[in-house]
């Protein structure tokens, strides 16, 4: 065999070894189709790794079960999506997660004090985590009143754990801290489809039948602010002014979801549509200065 023969082989393994150790699990014919070689000659080079590989089902291959790190870069993708963070990192091929968690890495700082004072209690959470998975209709106490609520996610807002749940019908938030005397019952309901593409697609926990659109400007000196990242809730850009103004429209479902954040950036945004909630802030102001 020539040199150039032992170097292709031998770039041919490391690369499905490094396939196979970023959790992808190929099979014979889709290496072959990625190395443009015969299934004979994929065979023949699984052989050669020897027990470091494995046949799983479905005709896929895998590394042995010693050989695998407990952690795959999908996992670790999968977890950085529903804890919030991935759009933190740039977009990354599945080696440049692992490579996050090299050991003594310290190339990065993050630094987000959005976060409440005590944990989650474990027993509920756990308990809340499974009646979602299964389906099933909750008793609780909140603020002092009995419940009869059908879960559909536990959602992370600004550092406070909520519960997404209906209750008789109609989606409401509860403060995970707040609950109390929580039972899952033997009884099962089916999720409604609409209510849980509402629950994905808010970015806050102001559930509510109604939406209210409202146009902010937005001053020059302020407005890499808002281009930076979306400070309004479903915040989307009309156009940028000559003088360099923004024009932004935003989407709430209850007033007290926005007025806050424009009371935060007085005097540099204010509310141009509609003119009642432009008036409901100044008048708020107006008596809190008197």
């Amino acid at each position: 065999m020539a040199a150039t023969d032992h170097d292709t082989l031998a770039l041919r393994l490391a690369d499905i070894l490094r396939l196979l150790q970023d959790g992808e699990r190929p099979t014979r014919l889709q290496l072959a189709e990625r190395f443009r070689v015969s299934e004979r000659t994929i065979y023949r080079d699984l052989c050669r790794l020897g027990d470091v590989v494995e046949p799983g089902a479905d005709g896929v291959y895998q590394l042995a079960a010693r050989y695998r790190s407990s952690l795959s870069p999908a996992d670790l993708r999968t977890f950085a999506r529903i804890s919030g963070v991935e759009q933190l990192f740039p977009a990354s091929d599945r080696r440049s997660w692992l490579e996050l968690l090299k050991p003594g890495s310290a190339s990065f700082l993050i630094r987000d004090g959005h976060f409440a004072a005590e944990r989650p209690n474990s027993h509920d959470f756990r308990e809340l985590g499974r009646a979602i998975e299964h389906k099933r209709r909750c008793h609780l106490s909140y603020t002092g009143k009995k419940r009869h609520i059908e879960p559909y996610r536990l959602v992370h807002n600004k550092g406070i754990w909520y519960l997404a749940a209906t209750e008789n019908g109609r989606l409401k938030s509860f403060a995970f801290a707040r609950i109390d005397a929580l039972q899952l019952l033997d009884e099962s309901f089916v999720p409604d489809t609409t209510i849980q593409a509402q629950i994905e697609t808010d970015d806050d926990i102001w559930f509510g039948e109604s939406c209210l659109e409202v146009t902010v400007q937005v001053a020059a000196s302020n407005a890499y602010y808002f281009l930076r990242r979306n400070v309004l809730p479903r915040q989307q850009l009309i156009k940028q002014l000559a003088d360099g103004r923004l024009l932004l429209r935003c989407q709430v479902n209850h007033p007290n979801q926005l007025l806050p954040i424009i009371r935060y950036w007085i005097p540099h945004a204010r509310i141009l549509e509609p003119v009642w909630l432009q008036q409901q802030l100044h008048d708020e102001l107006t008596d809190y200065l008197h």
